[in-house]
């Protein structure tokens, strides 16, 4: 019975660890994808439609993921005005490492849209 006990808590807290590192990737992708969003061709300024200057975009969220030691990811333009970010990590388990479980995955993904608003309206 204690063993069943000692088996469900480490359960849980496992599960716990592995719900927080899938939100910090998480996270690290939606911060990486909106430093990303804030390089744009300069015709944005001039009031024109707002495009994503590609090779910057790209290299500011892979500064962003760089400064995250245990997440790697990768950025992509997926259209002119948007740019997409996944990051994978994985949780060290502490438990379940008893039974031969030693890591589990976690992954975040977050897409940036970059659109023009006047009066909070989009354009």
């Amino acid at each position: 019975m204690a063993l069943a006990a000692v088996l469900l808590v480490g359960l849980a807290v496992d599960a716990t660890g592995q719900v927080h590192a899938t939100q910090r990737a998480q996270s690290i992708a939606a911060e990486a994808a909106r430093a990303a969003g804030q390089h744009l061709h300069s015709t944005a300024i001039r009031g024109e439609t707002p495009l994503i200057d590609p090779a910057t975009a790209v290299a500011a969220a892979h500064a962003y993921l760089s400064a995250a030691p245990d997440i790697t990811g990768t950025a992509q333009i997926t259209s002119p005005t948007q740019i997409v970010v996944t990051t994978q990590s994985s949780y060290q388990t502490k438990f379940l490492s008893l039974i031969g479980i030693t890591s589990l995955p976690a992954r975040g993904r977050a897409e940036v849209q970059i659109n023009r608003a006047v009066e909070g309206a989009p354009r």
